[in-house]
């Protein structure tokens, strides 16, 4: 029964222990994350075509993937359809 009750002990003990750990890590990985992150990326606006316009739900699609795609370094300065 002693025995028992001692590897009870131990194992829930050691359970509780990973737990703790779990969560430090976690906390630290986190605090870690928020402050050497990337800032966000601010978006700029592109300068208007006089002779086409273009739908501001495509520009703004347009704009967000050349950021996703270039990983916030790249920047859109003109957009033009090509004639066929």
């Amino acid at each position: 029964m002693a025995e028992a009750l001692k590897l009870m002990l131990t194992g829930m003990s050691t359970v509780f222990f990973i737990l703790i750990m779990v969560v430090v890590l976690g906390s630290l990985i986190i605090r870690l994350t928020n402050k050497l992150a990337p800032s966000p990326v601010t978006v700029t606006e592109v300068p208007s075509q006089t002779n086409s316009v273009i739908e501001p739900s495509k520009l703004a699609a347009i704009i967000s993937a050349v950021e996703i795609t270039t990983k916030g370094q790249g920047k859109v300065t003109s957009i033009e359809k090509l004639k066929n």
